[in-house]
């Protein structure tokens, strides 16, 4: 179960997050060049709640992992350094069916001990956020899930766990937020993790 402190320390990470400049900051030129377009697309197919969730979590995802690359059209991985290497903690991906998916290591029981999340027992894979009363999707993926995409397989890989949370793209406020929040829980444990090296 995650402490008061962790927690505490999630949502302090959350306080300032980028914009979506910010994140354009991080990417190569090339990539800077596919994420503006692939933002003004959204725009002009999607319209504005799709859009904005889009370049949302995109800054925020950065904000809390801030090595990021393009994965083809519709896919954004995030990668925190990991001695001279990188580690995959986080994926975005925008398949245009409706839906936006954030993967992150899966810390859906300290989510669900904490009090944020309740698990639907009615529905595969929903949840309620127990503070607003409202539904989120959110599946637990390993490495014996079927078929998982090539850009969270390292994410599975190496008896790593992840979560796959579907937001739809009017996702409401507090939607967005649990999502950033689960996000932000497993990156208390990278920055506990880097300050104990």
């Amino acid at each position: 179960m995650p402490s008061p402190a962790v927690v505490k320390t999630a949502r302090k990470m959350l306080e300032s997050p980028l914009d979506f400049e910010g994140f354009l900051s991080k990417l190569s030129p090339k990539d800077r060049t596919n994420a503006e377009r692939r933002a003004a697309t959204i725009d002009t197919e999607a319209g504005e709640p799709r859009a904005s969730l889009w370049r949302r979590l995109a800054a925020t995802l950065t904000t809390l992992a801030p090595v990021c690359k393009l994965v083809g059209k519709q896919t954004i991985q995030f990668y925190i350094p990991d001695g001279k290497y990188r580690m995959q903690v986080f994926a975005l991906e925008d398949l245009q069916d409706g839906t936006i998916t954030v993967y992150c290591p899966n810390k859906l029981a300290e989510a669900v001990e904490a009090g944020i999340l309740k698990p639907d027992t009615s529905q595969p894979h929903m949840h309620t956020i127990k503070s607003a009363k409202q539904p989120i999707y959110v599946e637990a993926i390993d490495g014996n899930t079927t078929n998982p995409p090539d850009h969270v397989k390292d994410l599975v890989g190496w008896n790593r766990k992840a979560l796959k949370i579907m937001l739809p793209q009017n996702a409401s406020p507090e939607q967005t937020e649990t999502a950033e929040l689960l996000c932000a829980i497993a990156a208390a444990g990278f920055v506990k993790a880097e300050a104990g090296k």
